[in-house]
């Protein structure tokens, strides 16, 4: 990220990029709009004032204009005639009444597919976010390039970069507590509708997303077009998490009744046909089906007779659930409310101990919503995993929620979006990128400790030994709701490069 300021207004200003990886770098312009009261730090719906902050990372920072006037939003629609327009994006329920009228037609909205020119307004400052891969054949060292500012093809400035290049490649991640066992991002509302959000997911660690792909007996084609493409993008798809019918039949009674019978044998008979389906395109066995939506203690017990028909088909069942403790004893993936706040920590800990095999995510609480990324990168990392959870599966990641000052989901809530729908994708933005970095913050973590781990187990290597034990010392009190993330990455890397010698010595 830099940062320009220009002491003269100048419009079409281009940004382009020289030197090492300047094939691989794509800059976005960070967008200041404005949003409802409670911008940056709630996710309640705040109608009393409204706030500018940044947000969406733009290649066309003009599809988005800003009214500072009147603090209101107005998005560019493109259709099929082919005539740009404006949508009013921040109308609130004196105007709309409780409608999805204030909210966008993602369908005619489209970033452009690389940074275009852009404006400088005097005095004022604005943000540049550069997001890249690094080329898989590039050898560790530091490459050097520069931002190139230029206005009617003259330079205005060069700011320049270094990228240094690390001599390993980070692993999946794996839960804090268990070095065998996956640490998983989800995110409530990823089914992709095209192979650019697919993708999108992909690249900020989303590796399984919920739903995906959907296996429908009804539908092969389709099940088997979703496989396709997973697989051209680099997907695992193992295991499938709430891709299959969902284990939601209640019984009431002590005996099912003729209609919940049917209803549990329709169940069975569908899931061995999605099992079937599983087996042949992707060669196991391992999904998960969805129970009752945050159910109390009676739902608990009134769908474990679907419950069973999972299990018997042999898959598992997850569902967002409280912790009733001695009553989750046949769930294999509790979704339990609330951040991982340090007094959540025992119930995940009693759940894992009663659960071996299952896992625990959180979910809400903060929905997703505010634009604060550095809060979005410590719930979704370290706080997480230092606190014994495997999933990080907020709500929601994107659906229609283009207007903060009216959304007709929930009115007492604000935009809980992660990113923002368009045409054939979605736009990132600070708080899902942070996402990404929680989720590597996690895979410095999970390769430090499997070097760490390694290393104290060597008695014959005194100094390995020693220093293994010092950095499992280092992990595990690691305070990542208060200490600075980006030192832990600092500090991840000094230890995976002193390991990694060590261990070869």
């Amino acid at each position: 990220s830099f940062v320009l300021r220009s002491d003269a207004d100048l419009k079409g200003v281009t940004l382009a990029v020289e030197g090492d990886f300047a094939a691989a770098m794509d800059p976005y312009v960070v967008k200041l709009w404005y949003q409802g009261g409670s911008a940056w730090y709630g996710y309640f719906a705040d109608t009393s004032s409204r706030k500018l902050v940044p947000e969406l990372l733009l290649h066309d920072e003009d599809l988005v204009q800003v009214d500072h006037g009147t603090k209101d939003n107005y998005v560019r629609y493109v259709n099929t005639d082919g005539i740009a327009r404006r949508k009013w994006m921040s109308a609130d329920y004196d105007v709309v009444d409780y409608s999805f009228d204030a909210q966008a037609n993602q369908d005619l909205i489209r970033d452009a597919d690389t940074l275009q020119p852009f404006a400088l307004d005097r005095g004022a400052y604005k943000q540049f976010m550069v997001q890249f891969h690094v080329p898989e054949a590039a050898k560790d060292g530091v490459y050097r390039g520069n931002y190139v500012v230029s206005k009617d093809g003259k330079a205005l400035a060069k700011v320049p970069y270094a990228v240094r290049v690390l001599p390993f490649t980070l692993p999946m991640p794996k839960s804090s507590y268990n070095p065998d066992k996956g640490f998983y991002l989800m995110m409530y509302g990823t089914h992709p509708k095209s192979e650019r959000i697919a993708r999108n997911l992909y690249e900020h660690g989303s590796f399984t997303p919920m739903g995906v792909p959907a296996v429908n007996p009804m539908n092969p084609g389709k099940f088997k077009e979703d496989i396709e493409m997973f697989r051209k993008i680099g997907f695992p798809m193992k295991p499938l998490f709430f891709g299959v019918i969902g284990s939601q039949t209640r019984v009431l009674g002590d005996k099912p009744t003729p209609e919940e019978t049917a209803k549990l044998e329709y169940a069975r008979d569908t899931i061995a046909k999605d099992r079937k389906m599983i087996e042949a395109a992707l060669g196991h066995h391992e999904f998960y089906s969805y129970g009752i939506d945050e159910a109390g203690p009676d739902g608990i017990r009134q769908e474990r007779a679907a419950w069973r028909i999972t299990h018997e088909a042999g898959g598992k069942v997850g569902v967002s659930t409280y912790a009733w403790r001695e009553l989750l004893f046949a769930l294999d993936f509790m979704i339990l409310p609330g951040m991982p706040a340090p007094h959540r920590v025992e119930e995940v800990k009693m759940f894992h101990q009663a659960n071996p095999d299952s896992l625990c995510a959180w979910y809400a609480d903060p929905h997703t919503g505010p634009e604060n990324p550095d809060y979005f990168r410590r719930i979704h990392g370290l706080m997480a995993w230092q606190a014994g959870y495997d999933v990080s599966l907020n709500y929601c990641w994107w659906r229609n929620n283009w207007n903060d000052m009216a959304v007709p989901y929930e009115p007492n809530l604000r935009a809980i979006v992660s990113a923002y729908g368009t045409e054939d994708s979605v736009l990132d933005t600070l708080a899902w990128d942070a996402i990404r970095e929680g989720l590597d913050d996690i895979r410095y973590a999970t390769l430090v400790k499997q070097l760490a781990l390694k290393a104290a187990q060597r008695e014959d290597k005194p100094e390995a030994l020693m220093r293994g034990r010092r950095v499992l010392s280092w992990l595990a009190y690691w305070d990542g709701y208060r200490m600075d993330p980006d030192a832990f990455k600092a500090e991840a890397v000094n230890y995976i490069l002193e390991l990694n010698e060590l261990l070869k010595k």
